[in-house]
């Protein structure tokens, strides 16, 4: 195992165990009902967040003006004699 592989899933599971410690204390502190809104807010920002992302590198233009067709490729019935 490399040593970035290794110190990723120490960082894996130290992040999986702070998740459920914060839901867990969470629900003792918050209630419920509030602990579902705020996950609902995070999970719904967290969407929107990937949707409106934008690309690293723009596109380059397009060469072509139209795309060509796919060539498509047909069998012949051959007779048989």
């Amino acid at each position: 195992m490399t040593k970035s592989r290794f110190r990723n899933t120490v960082l894996g599971i130290g992040a999986t165990a702070a998740a459920i410690a914060f839901g867990y204390f969470g629900v003792q502190y918050f209630g419920k009902n509030n602990m579902f809104t705020i996950a609902a807010s995070v999970g719904g920002g967290g969407a929107i967040s990937y949707v409106l992302q934008r690309p690293s590198q723009p596109e380059a233009p397009s060469t072509d003006l139209e795309p060509q067709p796919t060539p498509v490729k047909t069998q012949r019935k051959g007779r048989k004699s």
